[in-house]
């Protein structure tokens, strides 16, 4: 996976780097920018790396958590659920801490939102790796609900289109006409996005839909033209 992926995942690291640890208590709109490093090794699936990043040197219960985060979807990645269990733990428990809701933000969305977010997202995807569909798929939806109740900011709080995990889950499920729903539901909301254009021609393929899974196949070609990534799923 080198290339455009590496470089976006290098960016962000440099993007972190920029930042001295002691600037946070005058700037809290920084903290937005810890974690891009983060966001950007979970969203291409790189498991080990994240699990060797070192624990964030910024007092920040938002940036720690977002750290949490990462580390169990890296650990629900490789099927090591009970470390995967031990950081949605830690991650609810900051996203309940009276610290963290009272911290200034960079956005008129709280960082209680946010790590909200991540938490039902986290705890779909421990389910869905344990193929615990049902339980999967309602926190996955409400994740989707609480993505859509952010208040719009770009780039969005939230790093990726819940959507394309709660997609995924469905067609792994064997349901794939809600898949199918839920894809086009985000290519409304981000028109001719790869990842959902991905999950769309499987979902229609297993469907027997092959002459809509073809027009969209060849959306998706053209989307990822540039792209360094294979996709099996609509998320890693």
């Amino acid at each position: 996976m080198e290339g455009r992926s590496r470089a976006a995942i290098e960016a962000a690291r440099k993007t972190a780097e920029q930042i001295p640890a002691s600037a946070l208590a005058e700037a809290p709109i920084l903290q937005g920018f810890l974690v891009v490093q983060y966001y950007a090794l979970t969203r291409f699936g790189r498991w080990t790396e994240i699990l060797n990043e070192p624990s964030p040197a910024y007092d920040s219960p938002f940036v720690e958590g977002i750290w949490h985060y990462a580390r169990g979807m890296a650990y629900a990645g490789r099927g090591q659920f009970e470390s995967a269990d031990e950081e949605l733990k830690k991650l609810r428990a900051t996203a309940a801490s009276p610290e963290l809701a009272e911290l200034a933000t960079w956005s008129t969305n709280s960082a209680t939102s946010i790590l909200d977010i991540a938490s039902e997202a986290l705890a779909g995807e421990i389910a869905a790796r344990r193929k615990q569909y049902d339980e999967a798929v309602a926190h996955l939806d409400r994740a989707v609900r609480l993505e859509d109740a952010l208040d719009y900011i770009e780039p969005p709080d939230w790093h990726y289109p819940v959507r394309q995990s709660l997609g995924a889950v469905l067609q792994e499920a064997g349901r794939p006409l809600e898949a199918e729903v839920v894809y086009w539901d985000d290519l409304q909301r981000n028109p001719e996005n790869g990842w959902a254009l991905f999950g769309l021609m499987q979902s229609l393929r297993a469907q027997g839909k092959n002459e809509e899974a073809a027009e969209i196949e060849e959306r998706f070609r053209k989307a990822w033209a540039q792209a360094d990534v294979t996709l099996t799923s609509s998320r890693f």
